[in-house]
Order: structure tokens, then sequence, then C-alpha cells
């Protein structure tokens, strides 16, 4: 039981780090031209920091801030995968998430920087995509298609 609490607050750490890493800055965003939820929920959204790990947020973070940024969620990672080792050790079974066997795939010859260049280029080359969360970014462009080219 020990083991499902842990690995369900692994993606509760993961978010914990990131926005940390996140919102030790101020930036200016324009506002949105397209609203998906009532102006009170926005409003509330937009003071919440994990709403703010889009690509406006990600363009105007310091090279360094990324870098942490994308620490923090390979140290997530890492504890996902210990807890799976601890797991095994014991005799248990406990499956990786998605996201934590795609990034090992997507990623798993890249450094930090290369990681920090591919978000940037895709921000740079589609300036409209920038209100797109960070990680939908990540998942979306960089880890399921490296997971489909993988099973090809």
């Amino acid at each position: 039981m020990t083991l499902n609490v842990f690995k369900r607050a692994v993606p509760v750490l993961a978010l914990m780090l990131t926005v940390g890493a996140s919102a030790c800055h101020r930036y200016d965003r324009p506002a949105p031209t397209v609203s998906r939820a009532p102006a009170a929920a926005l409003a509330d959204a937009r003071d919440t920091p994990i709403a703010e790990l889009d690509g406006y947020a990600w363009q105007s973070s310091a090279p360094q801030s990324k870098l942490d940024f994308l620490l923090g969620v390979e140290c997530a990672l890492a504890m996902e995968a210990a807890l799976k080792q601890v797991a095994e050790e014991r005799g248990g079974t406990v499956q990786l998430s998605r996201f934590a066997n795609g990034w090992q795939i997507a990623f798993r010859d890249k450094a930090r920087p290369d990681i920090v260049r591919q978000i940037d280029e895709f921000y740079v080359r589609q300036p409209d995509e920038r209100g797109r969360h960070v990680f939908d970014v990540i998942w979306t462009e960089m880890v399921r298609p490296a997971v489909a080219a993988s099973q090809s």
C-alpha cells in the first residue's frame, strides 16, 4: 500500500518541482485571444503557477531556469524508477508511467541543453502555439512521436 501512495505522489512531486523552477521569475504575457473558460475561472487559472507553464513562460525564462525545470522533471522520473526497482526487489511489479517510459525513449541520448533547444525551437517555429503548456509540447511533439518511431 505504501508503494501505491508513493507511486501516486510522483506526478504531484514532478509538478511541484517544475512549478518551483518556473515560478521564480515574473514576465509579461499578452492576454489570450481565445478564452476556453469563463472569465472568472480564467482569472483564477492565471493566478495558479501551474497554468503559467506555457510557451510565454518558457520563452521568457532564463536559460538556467529552463535547465532547472528539466532537472526537476528528471528527478521525479528518477524517483519513479527507484520506486519500481524497490518494488521489483521485493518481488512486486510496478509499471512506469507512459510519460516516464516515453521520456526515456525520446531523450535517452540527449543532454538537458539539447532538450531545452528542442523546446525553444518549437516555440520559435510556431509562435502561435505559445499558449500551449510546456508538458503538452513535450508529450505531443517530442515523446509520442519518439515512442511511435521506436515501435515501428
